[in-house]
C-alpha cells in the first residue's frame, strides 16, 4: 500500500514539473510575440548592406524606413574584399515594404549614446525598387577616434600658428593698413576744407558749373552743332 502511494506521489511530481515547464514555455513565447513582433508572423525578404564601419550595430537591431520600423538586422559580419575588409549586414525587410532604388542606408541611434539601428530614407528621384537578395552600399559613420584625431590636429596647428606669431603679424598689418586709410581720408577732408585738390576744386570752384551752363545755352541756340561732323 505504501509503495502505491509513493508511486502516485512520484507521478504527481512529474506532472507538476511538466505543467510548470509548459507554462514557462508559453509565457516565454507570448513575451517574444508581444515584445519583438515575432518574425514568424511577418515574413519578408532579405537584402545586404555594406559599410566601412558599423559603429555598434548588431544582430536584432531595428530597421526603420522613413522613421517606421520595417524589419531587423539578422546578422553583422566582416567580409574581406578586393579593396579591404567591409562590414556586411544581412537585413530582413517586411514583405509589404518596398525600398526605392538609391535609398540612403545609414546607422543612427535612439539617443546620443543609445541603441544603434539602421535608418533608411528614400531618394529624391524614383527609379524602381530594391530586389530581394540585392546588395546595397551604406553610408558609413565617421569613427569617434577620427573626430578626436582631427580636432587634436586642428588645435595643434592653431597653437603653432599662435606660437609663431602669425596672428600678431596679421593684426599689426591690419592696423597699419587701417592707419594708412585713415591718413588718406584725413588728407582728402583737409583738401576739401582748404578748397584744394580735385575734390575741393569740384566742390568750391564754380568754373566747371559756368562752362556747363555756357555749353547748354549754346546748344539751345545752335542745335545743329549736335549733328555737325567736322571735316578731317
Amino acid at each position: 500500500m505504501s509503495k502505491n502511494i509513493w508511486e502516485i506521489k512520484k507521478r504527481l511530481s512529474y506532472i507538476k514539473i511538466g505543467i510548470f515547464f509548459l507554462v514557462g514555455l508559453s509565457l516565454l513565447f507570448i513575451a517574444l510575440v508581444s515584445i519583438k513582433d515575432f518574425s514568424l508572423f511577418k515574413p519578408g525578404y532579405k537584402i545586404k548592406v555594406v559599410f566601412d564601419f558599423a559603429e555598434g550595430m548588431k544582430r536584432a537591431s531595428p530597421v526603420r524606413f522613413c522613421g517606421v520600423d520595417v524589419g531587423e538586422v539578422q546578422e553583422v559580419i566582416v567580409v574581406n574584399g578586393t579593396d579591404g575588409p567591409k562590414v556586411q549586414a544581412k537585413v530582413n525587410i517586411q514583405r509589404e515594404v518596398k525600398l526605392p532604388q538609391g535609398s540612403y542606408f545609414f546607422i543612427n541611434s535612439l539617443s546620443l549614446f543609445g541603441e544603434k539601428y539602421l535608418e533608411i530614407t528614400p531618394p529624391d528621384e524614383f527609379s524602381g525598387y530594391i530586389k530581394k537578395g540585392e546588395t546595397v552600399e551604406g553610408i558609413s559613420p565617421v569613427p569617434l577616434f577620427k573626430l578626436f584625431s582631427s580636432f587634436s590636429k586642428t588645435m595643434s596647428e592653431l597653437r603653432t600658428f599662435i606660437k609663431e606669431g602669425e596672428i600678431k603679424k596679421y593684426l599689426e598689418n591690419s592696423i597699419k593698413n587701417l592707419e594708412d586709410i585713415t591718413l588718406e581720408v584725413k588728407g582728402i577732408m583737409m583738401d576739401i576744407r582748404d578748397k584744394k585738390g580735385t575734390v575741393g576744386k569740384l566742390l568750391y570752384d564754380d568754373s566747371l558749373y559756368r562752362q556747363t551752363e555756357e555749353f547748354i545755352s549754346d546748344i539751345k541756340k545752335n542745335p545743329w552743332k549736335l549733328l555737325h561732323k567736322p571735316k578731317d
